[in-house]
């Protein structure tokens, strides 16, 4: 029995098969006339075939049915349903098979009919064939239904928008120290370069803004907001060059100081002191001022260790 039910999608090839090809063997029967009867038989074979395929699928069917638990244990015809769910396209299969076993009957027996040579099949045989010929195909379109079940549409909502993180603000000072740049804006605190060991043996001059300008004059301790700015240029022969150094910043932010060192575009043979780098830009809490964080730890430095070798004055017989 559990070989019979597997074959039951085989089996039901056959019935369907005579309900595709049968309308046409059946309108070409109508024709009277000499050399009709081979489409007579054609018509009774097709008929007959359809009709052991069709009783193999019945029988095959409820075991089939059994075997997957959609029909009861006992029962050959599944349980009414009503609805589109599985169970009411299962009753309506059965019910449509078996209304195709009936009209097989009257359907063949119009086909099998006494006919003289010259007669057509006739139009009985035609209107029974079509409508055995339409149930067989229904059956089969129902059976295709239940084996390639169509999975719901999915429901289409309106997108759900993730809630909005704001964005992080823009450092406007990310690729380069913008207002250090502006250096010449400040107040100077040199009235010329001054060389200084403790910034690479440069030429230094520095620069303040009008909350840092007293206090470093005087060596009090730059209050918050202060913004101290040195500028430098390499040493050439004991005096300042034409090549431009590192750009120093001390900024106070409350107690604390901010450092930054900028050299945009380190000399080949300064590239030592950077690392091998070929552009500088430190700040904040980058390793490479680990020696600055030391010597401006409280903002600024010594006043008593400020530079004071200025550029050698040459003598008025020069």
């Amino acid at each position: 029995m559990e070989w019979i039910a597997l074959k039951h999608a085989l089996l039901s090839h056959l019935p369907v098969a005579t309900g595709l090809l049968l309308p046409w063997a059946l309108f070409a029967s109508q024709r009277a006339g000499r050399g009709i009867r081979p489409w007579w038989t054609v018509c009774r074979y097709l008929g007959w075939v359809g009709l052991l395929g069709l009783l193999a699928a019945l029988v095959s069917g409820p075991a089939a049915g059994r075997l997957h638990g959609l029909v009861p244990a006992g029962r050959i015809f599944p349980l009414p349903a009503s609805g589109l769910g599985a169970d009411a396209l299962l009753f309506r299969h059965a019910v449509i098979a078996t209304s195709a076993a009936l009209l097989a009957l009257p359907a063949l027996w119009a086909m099998n009919r006494a006919r003289k040579d010259h007669q057509s099949l006739g139009i009985l045989a035609l209107l029974l064939g079509l409508l055995w010929s339409a149930t067989l195909l229904a059956t089969g379109y129902s059976g295709y239904g239940l084996a390639h079940p169509v999975s719901p549409a999915p429901i289409l909502t309106a997108p759900v928008k993730a809630a909005e993180v704001p964005a992080p603000p823009v450092d406007p000072e990310a690729q380069a120290p913008l207002r250090a740049l502006d250096y010449a804006a400040l107040e100077p605190l040199h009235a010329e370069p001054v060389k200084s060991p403790a910034h690479g043996g440069r030429w230094i001059r520095a620069w303040a803004n009008p909350a840092a300008a007293a206090a470093y004059r005087a060596g009090r301790t730059l209050p918050p907001g202060a913004l101290v700015v040195m500028s430098s240029l390499e040493d050439r022969w004991g005096r300042p060059g034409t090549e431009p150094g590192p750009l120093y910043a001390l900024e106070m932010q409350g107690e604390t100081p901010a450092l930054t060192f900028y050299w945009p575009q380190v000399p080949v043979d300064r590239r030592r002191e950077t690392g091998g780098e070929t552009r500088a830009y430190w700040r904040g809490q980058d390793p490479h001022l680990e020696a600055c964080r030391a010597c401006h730890a409280g903002g600024m430095a010594d006043p008593a260790k400020r530079s004071k070798w200025r550029v050698p004055r040459k003598a008025a017989s020069e």
